[in-house]
């Protein structure tokens, strides 16, 4: 009798188990970790992805900095001087994962790559904790680096903005504009060009920018150097010292998420001197010539021509050979620059930083700000500083490109 109520019980139960498997609602597909990527990024992993198929890439592993900005949005260095750091990516077409180390594990997910998978190594016993996670992932399969033959195409993809991309660049476009205002006009007569470059760090610090390019010359040192790196003097250069007297210019390339924006400007305390006010129009003029002339199917090799012409028109042939006269912006300061011969095409939906100087006998000067041609081909100056003096400049062909005039205190 009682193995006969056991079995009856377990029958019971049985039916209870089938009747609460046939009410219960079919088991959901669990969405893929990467599901929580912000959208911007989601839509760049689909993008390689595809590359990544079309190119028959099993596995790749994207350990350059400016890809891993490209890919996630954050930060994979810890020194800013280095092109790759401790945390790389594994993607495959069913997985995407950061590799990174135990030490930045925090940092990696939850501020600097939020939404992905991240696996973290022990720092000890180093690379090979790390390569284990990736050998593990890649499991036996070909596996390439970002560094290898897709580089190019990489790169390719990395500058062919979308709506998301060209949001946050005109974001960061209106705040380093901004920012470099504040600089320019927070100098004072006495600085030297090192606190005028500590001036433009903390204006584009506290917007969440870092200054991956910051040159800054004074007075008769803007006519010396095309690329001049802040000093404090009296270095036994013959140079003295860099003590502001009349005339500061800032150059600068900030970056943000990855993104960079390219932008210069000039104060002037007092009276503008003639030989700078003549350039600097000249230079203005010049650079409203190349912008206005940025349309897609253009070349770089063209784009060397006009500037040619450009300089010559205005009596200044030689300074095209003083300086590069910039390019393609986006994840580097320039992804090319316009060079004679040149094939390389202006597109519809990327960035642009052109970057005219002119030096004189005691003075020099630089126009420059960031664009973005549109998808319908239109010039976007994403770079303007608010309160600034501007210019309406009016090209050979009847254009209007407003550019940056010097600030005057």
């Amino acid at each position: 009798a009682i193995f006969a109520r056991a079995a009856t019980a377990a029958a019971a139960a049985d039916d209870d188990c089938a009747r609460t498997r046939a009410m219960a609602p079919p088991p959901s597909k669990q969405p893929r970790r990467e599901d929580a990527i912000g959208p911007q990024y989601a839509e760049h992993l689909r993008a390689l992805r595809g590359l990544m198929k079309e190119e028959a890439v099993e596995c790749l592993i994207v350990s350059k900095a400016t890809t891993f900005f490209w890919l996630t949005g954050g930060r994979c260095y810890v020194p800013t001087i280095e092109e790759a750091g401790p945390s790389k990516v594994f993607v495959d077409q069913e997985k995407a994962v950061v590799v990174t180390t135990a030490i930045e594990e925090h940092k990696m997910r939850n501020q600097e790559c939020p939404g992905w998978e991240v696996r973290a190594a022990p720092w000890a016993g180093l690379p090979g904790t790390q390569d284990a996670i990736v050998a593990e992932l890649v499991a036996g399969r070909p596996c390439e680096q970002d560094t290898g033959r897709l580089a190019d195409r990489l790169e390719e993809l990395m500058v062919d903005l979308t709506p998301s991309d060209v949001e946050a660049y005109r974001e960061l476009g209106r705040d380093i504009g901004a920012a470099l205002e504040e600089a320019a006009r927070s100098v004072s007569v006495g600085d030297t060009e090192y606190k005028v470059a500590g001036l433009t760090h903390l204006a584009y610090n506290k917007r969440g920018i870092d200054l991956v390019m910051i040159a800054v010359a004074h007075d008769e040192r803007i006519a010396w150097d095309r690329h001049p790196l802040a000093r404090l003097g009296n270095n036994g250069d013959g140079a003295g010292g860099t003590e502001l007297k009349k005339v500061c210019m800032i150059a600068t390339c900030g970056r943000r998420q990855g993104l960079i924006c390219s932008l210069s400007r000039l104060v002037c305390f007092g009276e503008v001197p003639e030989e700078l006010r003549k350039i600097h129009d000249a230079c203005m003029q010049v650079d409203a010539e190349i912008n206005m002339a940025t349309v897609p199917g253009k070349t770089a090799d063209e784009c060397y021509s006009l500037l040619t012409k450009a300089y010559t028109d205005r009596g200044f042939p030689e300074q095209m050979l003083q300086h590069h006269q910039g390019g393609l912006i986006g994840y580097k300061c320039r992804h090319w620059i316009a060079q004679p011969g040149s094939d390389k095409v202006i597109k519809a939906g990327r960035a642009y930083a052109w970057n005219p100087t002119i030096a004189g006998k005691t003075i020099g000067t630089k126009s420059e700000d960031t664009i973005i041609v549109d998808k319908e081909g239109k010039v976007m100056n994403i770079t303007p500083s608010p309160t600034w003096p501007y210019k309406e400049v009016k090209t050979a062909d009847g254009k209007v490109f407003p550019r940056p005039d010097i600030l005057v205190k």
